[in-house]
């Protein structure tokens, strides 16, 4: 990924480790229920992969989207997706970029493997006032922007889905694998910003929560959840002298869920809560290509989970509980400067303590070197070491909110990777191409041992968690053409994934559930007539890694079941062609109206969410044998959407 341009004015980024998205360019990717998604837009640039229907979040590099960072205007963001990743948790409407580190990262950011990802609001001030209205089959959203004397901007902006009332009653009857789902969502974003002599505050706040009830696995499993996210922040920004500025930023993110499980007839409820409080203080010089940042970075993590038979007081002990609260401090030191004219260096340093575990220390170097050949031509190669010290451990494949999220201590250390990249880099006046190659060591890794029975007799989360290995290694390559009238990139991505685990596998190595060695994806945006625009996306990714069943069997009043080695299977490939047209009604100085029409899944390919065994319950009554039969979940059908925008100056 590291040096991807995305703007035609600048071709060239003095750098690597950072890719930017606007938010117009986030538009060009045809829309999900005809809504631009900013998280699914990454989905089409080198490293990503596409983790399914079902997932909002994005896979870099053969990691999870667990070992991402979600950040909105610098503040941590627990779980970036509403459910099935169908309706985007960041309003497109009202943020300005999209920015994604690797490698050498600025010291606000700590504690995942892969990367981070921070979605940052609009914060220019034009002295406009803009009221902006959209409408589609399934949701609605208003909001207001306010701008004054070029010192001052309030935003706000409000959504609503109707799903229960169009969507889900069309789909299920569709596919009986969509019956009985309910489900709707509603979210609020508020952005403000004071600028004076020297200095700018700036405040925002986003609230989301999500209800929902569906059935899994021929209706046998039927789930009710809600869950949502709180996160808030402020952050002071002063020039203290030329070249010298001091931020300041403090925030804080919440995120609870509760979901209720009806599994055959056994009933249980996850209750799960994480809260955050993070400040930063930031002192930077920068003068020319120069520059060096000093700081610190504090953050309190709070978790608490339980996992209980429904009906059952939260208070009573016989079942498992995790509470847990965890310290961290960082200083951090990060420095750019150029060797030469065509050579430039650029590292970090950040030495960091994290509470209730064993090593009182934990030193991150990073170290990148870009070496430009000419005004066209640039090589890098990068080195880095990063610490995860709060593991999300997935009970499922899918994006739903029943993860376990739990602290590093003395019993569960903190993951760790070791990174070696490098890569070439072409950016013409119209058209930019690039190379990279990657190997990733990981360590400390945790994996759920897939016992939910032994979870719930448990009083301790830990003795589920298996401790194991990891590497990563592939290549990337990315190009783009841009002309006046088309926007088009194509994007293909070599990556294998493997894990090793003591207590997995027989202590041998196997595919990662995200071992998707072939991704391919194809964006092309065209502009027929000054009013009216197409576009359209293919994706193509190797199938997810599963385990088989082997066998059935009828024990006692018990059906088990013999699995094979350990992710040996490999679903179908996942292919998919969206596409759309934007059609501008109307413009004028005071009013603009846009109609969008969206088809996704052109061609109505079966890309199942899940696979499972079951077995023909005829068959077993009338010989008493099993006879086995292999089930696919829901996958996304062929999706229309009409979107209506207004926008009133």
């Amino acid at each position: 990924m590291d040096t991807v341009t995305v703007s035609r004015q600048k071709q060239l980024i003095n750098g690597v480790n950072r890719l930017t998205l606007s938010a117009k360019q986030i538009e060009v990717v045809p829309k999900i229920m005809g809504i631009a998604d900013p998280l699914k837009s990454i989905r089409f640039l080198p490293g990503f992969g596409n983790g399914g229907d079902a997932n909002s979040g994005v896979q870099y590099r053969g990691l999870p989207s667990g070992s991402n960072g979600y950040f909105y205007n610098g503040v941590l963001v627990h779980n970036p997706s509403h459910l099935f990743g169908l309706f985007p948790l960041f309003n497109n409407n009202v943020i300005e970029d999209l920015k994604i580190y690797t490698g050498v990262v600025p010291g606000k950011y700590f504690g995942k493997l892969s990367g981070y990802i921070d979605i940052n609001s609009n914060w220019q001030v034009r002295d406009t006032t803009l009221i902006k209205a959209e409408a589609s089959l399934a949701h609605l959203g208003v909001g207001a922007r306010i701008e004054r004397d070029s010192i001052q901007v309030i935003e706000i902006f409000w959504r609503n889905t109707f799903m229960n009332k169009t969507l889900w009653p069309v789909l299920s009857k569709m596919g009986k694998d969509l019956e009985g789902m309910n489900y709707d969502l509603f979210d609020f974003n508020m952005n403000a910003k004071r600028v004076f002599n020297k200095s700018e505050i700036k405040a925002f706040l986003y609230l989301g929560r999500d209800k929902a009830m569906f059935d899994l696995y021929e209706q046998r499993a039927k789930n009710s959840m809600d869950w949502g996210n709180l996160v808030m922040g402020i952050t002071h920004t002063a020039d203290i002298r030329q070249y010298l500025q001091w931020e300041n930023n403090i925030g804080y993110s919440k995120y609870n869920t509760r979901v209720a499980f009806d599994l055959y007839g056994e009933e249980f409820a996850l209750f799960n809560h994480q809260k955050t409080l993070s400040i930063n203080s930031t002192l930077a010089y920068r003068k020319s290509r120069r520059s060096v940042e000093t700081g610190f970075l504090y953050i309190m993590d709070d978790l608490g989970t339980t996992l209980q038979n429904e009906g059952q007081p939260a208070q009573s002990g016989g079942n498992v509980r995790y509470k847990s609260n965890q310290h961290l401090f960082k200083h951090f030191v990060n420095a750019t400067s150029p060797l030469s004219e065509k050579i430039e260096l650029k590292g970090s340093l950040n030495l960091s303590t994290v509470s209730a575990v064993e090593r009182v220390f934990f030193i991150n170097p990073a170290l990148s070197v870009s070496y430009l050949m000419d005004a066209r031509n640039s090589f890098f190669c990068s080195l880095s070491m990063a610490y995860q010290p709060i593991h999300q451990v997935g009970l499922t494949n899918i994006n739903l909110p029943v993860d376990y999220v739990i602290h590093a201590n003395r019993n569960l250390s903190v993951s760790k990777i070791r990174e070696a990249s490098g890569g070439y880099r072409y950016a013409g006046a119209s058209i930019e191409y690039s190379i990279d190659v990657y190997y990733r060591w990981l360590s400390g890794l945790k994996e759920f041992n897939g016992n939910i029975v032994s979870l719930n007799e448990s009083n301790d989360i830990a003795n589920g968690i298996e401790n194991g290995n990891g590497v990563t290694y592939g290549s990337d390559f990315f190009a783009r053409l841009i002309t006046n009238r088309n926007y088009f990139t194509v994007n293909y991505s070599y990556s294998r994934s493997f894990r090793k685990f003591d207590a997995i596998n027989n202590g041998q190595w196997y595919k990662y559930i995200y071992d998707r060695p072939h991704n391919l994806s194809i964006v092309n945006s065209y502009k027929m007539t000054p009013k009216i625009s197409i576009s359209v996306s293919f994706m193509y990714n190797s199938g997810s890694a599963y385990t088989p069943t082997v066998g059935m069997y009828y024990f006692g009043n018990s059906v088990l079941a013999e699995y094979g080695a350990k992710n040996s299977v490999r679903m179908a490939a996942y292919h998919r062609l969206d596409a759309s047209v934007d059609w501008l009604l109307k413009k004028t100085s005071k009013c603009r109206q846009t109609l969008g029409i969206s088809i996704i899944n052109v061609y109505n390919r079966s890309n199942p969410i899940y696979i499972y065994q079951s077995y023909d319950r005829n068959y077993f009554q009338e010989n008493n044998a099993f006879k086995m039969i292999q089930k696919e979940g829901a996958s996304l059908p062929l999706l229309p959407a009409l979107t209506y925008s207004l926008e009133l100056l």
